[in-house]
């Protein structure tokens, strides 16, 4: 008998090592294909599509260059990340591919803005640059996944989980039905990409598992109440017109730039120069975004009788508008009103009252496409005696409204320069609107982006207030974020503004369109309630009491005796203050550095250490038991050539390599060398020479292995794990070798 060393036969040429990956890409992209109903267009699949290809072809292309599995893997990720950076990084990378600090920033915002389009928007979904980032990095994650399983673990039958989850995303969406053409594509592929994986034709039991499996998939897509999981957001429909999420400020910028305006709504008013409509406050400010307050609704407010506007004194002045509000394609959970809005007339239940802000009306599972209702509501019109009667507040109920971490000093500098002959809070807070409304300030929505400082943020803050070019957010947030450096309290509302008049006489009304979208901020002063500013330049129409008094408060506290927020560590220190922000200041670094935006905070760096480390730990486990599994299955004619493979591997996992072109008697030569260390595994000594004999008849001898084969072979892995040390146990079930590299006693593998 011949004891040459154990080869695989080459009953597969080598175009069958390519067609698993290009089936496992095929089922990949059809499952893919089954989600077109939640977006616009086509793009984005046909992105996905290329990035998951490029992750598969290059791992596929450096195995072909005989290099080991892993190799291919890790050469495949970083291929499959350049690209994927080349498609979101926005001009941020270097050479388009290479991602720079500014390419995270720019993802982390890319992501603020997924997610408020996926949790507040209704499919399909407008792919803007943030929704567009969110796929392609997922798909990209999911790619890199499916070559981990397929090519370094060698189970391709499992890369099926990951269109399995795809294929169940629709289920979870309002409004979505399962494109079940692409379903049916996926199943089929997969079927072929099983038959290639076993060398096997489909069997019978196989088609029927599939069949059952599409059979479940409808059952539960049309009977569960899936999409009643989904998380708050707006009404289904056509996805035509405009929806806006949660927090709308996210992508006001891309709904302005959206191209040709749609009317969301008409409204017919008493007040002949037409109103602001608000949607939502947004109080909360992290230092990257702005967002509502987390407030939970009133259960004592009812839509016909809603809370008083709060820090508006009873002698204040106020008018009476009653505003008649039909809304077309709009869809969202807010609300639109003039504020502050005293009844609203014609809504169902389902609305309710948020008093955490003034007053907010939302719905949990409905949206505001096609209502039609009436808003009676009371704005403030005070004299110039009120007016100067007036304070900004500044106790402990205002302490949200003024909370700002991290804020630039050349903000801080520049809001002292703006207002320092203002002899009260309300002419600092005028002298602040009149900065922008009247200095060198111009109106774009495409400076932000090309310039890459789009957002709400301290860092977009402070550089929109050197380039002094943006559009309605940049103007709000700023003087939202330098009335708090001067202790007024301050708030971003988001609605929009009043729109075009039409028609005449008893057909006059106003149309408000996506163009109308809007953000500006609102300061309080005690005695005058929330009062709205508008510094956007070219735009909208500031209140006429809007003016300065000139007149020094008696009792009230100055900007000068408010609190000013303490720099971070890392700002620059105090300069003498200037009408412009200096160079330094104004860095795009040092102020992700001063508003501490650098990354996430630590509960969330810690979460996603903890996820991290239980893939590193599970996963090359779960792949290493999987393939055990499989070799002591194995039928006859290869019982021991497949748990001979499973010995070796072992050994390997324990640091036990054999040498290359080892035959099996060498092999069994160390590994008794490690069982010869414990006298308690003489038994797997025994065990070991039967292995060896048994696959020397069976691969050479043409004589089926013995019935104690596995057995013996499990005596044998026992012996090798019980003569290791705990180290090297640790190390074969967590950080399994045999997983990474071929090793070259078991080239013959049919495992």
């Amino acid at each position: 008998m011949t004891d040459a060393p154990l080869r695989r036969p080459v009953v597969r040429v080598a175009a069958a090592s390519w067609l698993p990956t290009l089936f496992a890409w095929l089922v990949f992209v059809a499952s893919l294909a089954s989600l077109h109903p939640l977006f616009v267009g086509t793009g984005w699949w046909f992105a996905a599509a290329f990035v998951s290809a490029v992750v598969l072809g290059v791992s596929l292309a450096v195995r072909g260059l005989r290099a080991p599995a892993w190799v291919g893997w890790i050469v495949g990720a970083v291929a499959g990340s350049a690209v994927t950076c080349a498609f979101v990084s926005g001009g941020t990378a270097v050479l388009g591919v290479i991602p720079t600090s500014a390419t995270l920033q720019r993802m982390r915002d890319l992501a603020d803005q997924a997610e408020a389009a996926i949790v507040g928007e209704a499919a399909p979904l407008d792919v803007t640059d943030g929704v567009l980032a969110t796929v392609l990095v997922s798909v990209l994650a999911a790619a890199v996944l499916i070559d981990l399983v397929s090519s370094v673990g060698q189970l391709p039958a499992f890369t099926g989980v990951v269109p399995v989850v795809v294929l169940a995303v629709p289920a979870f969406v309002p409004g979505v039905e399962t494109s079940w053409p692409f379903v049916v594509a996926t199943v089929l592929l997969f079927l072929v990409l099983l038959a290639l994986a076993t060398g096997r034709h489909p069997t019978r039991g196989g088609l029927v598992g599939g069949l059952a499996a599409l059979g479940v998939a409808g059952l539960l897509t049309a009977t569960v109440p899936l999409g009643g999981l989904a998380p708050l957001g707006g009404t289904g429909g056509s996805g035509l017109g405009l929806a806006t999420g949660v927090n709308p400020i996210i992508d006001l910028g891309d709904d302005l730039r959206r191209g040709a305006p749609v009317t969301v709504l008409t409204y017919r008013s008493s007040d002949a120069d037409g109103e602001y409509l608000k949607l939502v406050d947004l109080v909360d400010f992290s230092g990257r975004s702005w967002s509502p307050a987390e407030g939970e609704s009133d259960p004592e407010a009812t839509l016909d009788r809603l809370p008083a506007a709060p820090g508006v004194a009873e002698a204040t002045d106020r008018r009476a508008v009653t505003t008649e509000i039909d809304v077309g394609s709009l869809r969202s959970p807010y609300l639109p009103v003039p504020v502050p809005a005293t009844r609203i007339e014609g809504l169902g239940d389902e609305w309710e009252v948020v008093d955490e802000s003034g007053v907010t009306v939302r719905s949990g599972t409905t949206g505001t496409q096609g209502l039609d209702y009436t808003v009676e509501s009371a704005p403030v019109d005070p004299t110039r005696d009120q007016v100067v009667a007036s304070s900004a507040g500044d106790d402990s109920a205002m302490a949200d409204y003024l909370s700002i971490d991290g804020v630039p000093q050349s903000v801080i500098a520049l809001a002292s320069e703006v207002t320092a002959d203002a002899p009260n809070d309300f002419d600092a807070a005028v002298a602040l609107q009149d900065f922008f409304r009247d200095g060198d300030f111009t109106y774009s929505e495409e400076t932000p982006v090309d310039q890459g400082y789009d957002g709400s943020g301290l860092e977009a803050v402070q550089t929109f207030l050197e380039v002094r070019s943006g559009y309605c957010v940049h103007f709000a947030s700023s003087m939202a974020v330098m009335a708090r450096t001067l202790g007024i309290p301050s708030r971003v509302a988001v609605g929009f503004l009043p729109g075009e008049s039409t028609g005449f006489g008893a057909e006059a009304e106003r149309r408000v369109s996506s163009d109308d979208l809007h953000t500006w901020p609102e300061l309080y002063f005690e005695g005058l309630g929330w009062v709205p500013f508008e510094p956007t330049v070219g735009l909208g129409s500031p209140q006429a009491y809007l003016q300065p008094t000139g007149v020094e408060p008696s009792a009230a506290p100055t900007a000068d005796d408010a609190a000013t927020p303490t720099p971070s560590a890392d700002d620059a220190p105090a300069q003498t203050p200037s009408a412009t922000p200096s160079a330094d200041a104004s860095d795009p670094t040092a102020a992700g550095s001063a508003s501490g935006t650098g990354g996430p905070g630590l509960g969330s760096a810690g979460l996603i250490a903890l996820v991290l480390l239980a893939v590193v730990l599970i996963v090359p486990s779960a792949l290493r038991a999987g393939r055990r599994r499989r070799r002591w299955a194995t039928p006859p004619p290869d019982v021991a050539l497949a748990v001979w493979h499973e010995v070796v591997d072992t050994a390997a996992d324990l640091g036990l390599h054999a040498p290359s072109g080892a035959t099996p008697t060498a092999v069994a030569e160390l590994l008794r060398t490690r069982l010869s260390s414990r006298p308690e595994t003489e038994e797997a000594r025994v065990a070991l020479d039967r292995l060896v004999a048994a696959l020397q008849s069976e691969r050479y001898g043409g004589v089926a292995a013995p019935d104690g084969t596995r057995a013996d072979a499990r005596l044998v892995v026992d012996g090798l794990r019980s003569a290791s040390s705990a180290r090297d146990r640790l190390a074969a079930r967590f950080a399994p070798r045999s997983l990474f590299a071929t090793s070259p006693a078991k080239t013959g593998s049919t495992a």
